[in-house]
């Protein structure tokens, strides 16, 4: 029997009512208080109508950044009260049982184990039965989806549910390669269009394939450009087949040959489409590829295409409640669905809202159609606003396909001055393509003056270019020799001095050519008496037989 009139047999019970009413976090915040001594004037309460009855309270004051005083039941836990604003069974109540716990003798630390050991428990039998409903459900649905059957008559809305609910769990199981989920996928659900007209079934398998790019978004958003754990294949790997395949149907597509009840399903492609690409999470699956194929192929009609613009135009209102990534993807959207419609000045403003979606290649397709038609006057307007995306990208590929694109406008442009600022903005990218471009058209001071501005050296010059301007305009070359030889010496070096020496005798050659030797001789004077502290120089350019 303790000081406080408990047995052991009754404490026992206690703990008991504790396990019940109590969650293990609030006994723990209990234990914590209990360890800071926060508990204060334990007692037990002494008057006439306690002592004829059968319960027993404790009182006590328990210190936080307020005293709390508790009055504890220890026969009928549930009866006890603190004067705390949280109500119910709270933390202050469970440090006084745990400084109960002392005072009875018995180990508190035992009892905040037993009390975890419990906690442990009651989440394994939850985590238990959870697993067993969630088969149970699982059970359920294959049951129901080996039931479902594509309804003929049913909106794309609804196919789209039969998909999902028939096939979408597959796109789950990361034990599986997701190219053998693909396959298996397309199959059966090419295999359910049987039940559908004939020249519907095109349309059908769009819808399939817009559902599967969805569901490789979804896949590859948790495990990146590779997959989940390495597991899958290169996203452009698995996801470029659907594509090429979707783009093979919308070109070959003819709106006139499906019956026209079907024709909602083909306008709902662009809803489907929008879902892909205006995703809130972040994918490595470029959902506004499909959506640029379905509008330039089998949506390309003028009333559905206002339709959508007005549409993303709403989505974007107000922006700042858009995610940016979201916003950028509607936007990009949006400018493709203006240069159909051919609001290209519009389209081409809206580049500079971008943040995202800024690689070149993205907007190529809209200069080719220029070219193929030959409106260069549009080419030019693309090629200032995307000038920067390229210099910002600075891949070899970009700027080969943009000085081709350039070319193609310079010869007939008005303002050729103002194309060649343009081109110059994305030095060095298009160094080797503007160096040779130059020699082509003979101008060889243009030339120089670009090497000159690169700091390239004579020897850094391809020399059948080289010898083509020595050839043709020495005198244009020499800049180029002496800055070149300056930067040699700069660096203070034996093996640079050679360098420079033998640069030297080649602009000996030049100068000799072009009949100016004394221009050649004073030249030296002065660089001999410049670096005349140099003596490894002047060992070097007297070996080199420059100055006798």
């Amino acid at each position: 029997m303790s000081q406080l009139g408990l047995s052991v047999n009754e404490f026992n019970r206690l703990t008991e009512q504790m396990k019940r009413h109590f969650s293990y976090s609030t006994l723990e915040q209990g234990w914590r208080y209990y360890r800071k001594q926060a508990v204060s004037g334990m007692q037990a309460e002494v008057n006439a109508e306690v002592k004829s009855s059968k319960e027993q309270w404790i009182t006590a004051e328990v210190h936080e950044t307020k005293r709390y005083r508790v009055r504890f039941n220890v026969k009928q836990v549930k009866r006890s009260d603190c004067t705390c604003p949280d109500g119910g069974y709270c933390k202050h109540m469970a440090a006084v049982f745990f400084q109960l716990c002392e005072q009875t003798g018995g180990k508190p630390e035992l009892y905040l184990a037993e009390f975890r050991q419990v906690y442990i428990d009651e989440e394994r039998h939850r985590a238990a039965t959870r697993k067993r409903a969630e088969q149970k459900a699982e059970l359920e649905r294959r049951k129901q989806a080996r039931q479902m059957a594509l309804s003929p008559s049913a909106p794309a809305k609804e196919w789209h549910d039969f998909f999902h609910k028939k096939y979408g769990k597959a796109f789950t199981d990361f034990h599986s390669p997701v190219t053998g989920i693909v396959k298996w996928t397309k199959e059966e659900l090419y295999r359910a269009a049987d039940v559908l007209p004939k020249p519907v079934v095109p349309l059908y398998h769009m819808h399939v394939l817009l559902f599967l790019i969805q569901q490789l978004s979804i896949r590859y958003r948790h495990g990146g450009t590779t997959g989940i754990q390495g597991r899958d294949a290169p996203v452009a790997e698995v996801v470029a087949p659907c594509l090429n395949q979707l783009q093979s149907l919308a070109e070959s597509f003819a709106l006139s040959s499906i019956p026209s009840v079907y024709e909602k399903h083909v306008s709902d492609l662009g809803v489907m489409a929008e879902a892909i690409a205006f995703s809130e999470e972040e994918s490595p699956v470029d959902g506004l590829e499909p959506f640029a194929v379905l509008w330039s192929t089998v949506l390309n009609r003028r009333e559905w295409m206002e339709e959508a613009c007005e549409r993303l135009k709403t989505m974007l209102a107000p922006v700042s409640a858009l995610r940016p990534r979201r916003r950028d993807a509607i936007r990009a959207a949006l400018l493709h669905l203006e240069v159909m419609l051919g609001y290209e000045e519009q389209a081409v403003k809206r580049l500079n809202e971008l943040t995202y979606y800024k690689e070149p290649g993205r907007y190529w397709m809209y200069l080719h159609e220029h070219v193929r038609h030959n409106r260069l006057d549009r080419l030019a307007i693309w090629l200032e606003a995307l000038a920067p995306f390229v210099r910002q990208s600075g891949r070899r590929e970009d700027m080969k396909q943009y000085w081709e694109f350039w070319e193609c406008v310079y010869e007939l442009a008005q303002d050729q001055a103002g194309m060649e600022s343009l081109i110059l903005t994305l030095m060095p990218g298009v160094y080797p393509y503007l160096s040779a471009f130059l020699l082509d058209r003979k101008r060889y001071r243009d030339w120089a003056e670009i090497q000159l501005l690169q700091r390239i050296s004579p020897e850094e010059v391809a020399p059948s270019e080289l010898d083509i301007v020595e050839r043709a305009a020495p005198e244009v070359v020499l800049p180029l020799y002496h800055q070149a030889v300056e930067r040699h010496i700069e660096e203070r070096s034996r093996e640079h001095y050679r360098a420079a020496v033998h640069l030297l005798q080649r602009m000996h050659r030049l100068y000799e050519n072009i009949h100016s030797l004394s221009v050649w001789e004073r030249y030296m004077d002065g660089l001999f008496d410049r670096y005349s502290r140099l003596r490894a120089l002047q060992e070097e350019i007297k070996r080199g037989a420059l100055i006798v």
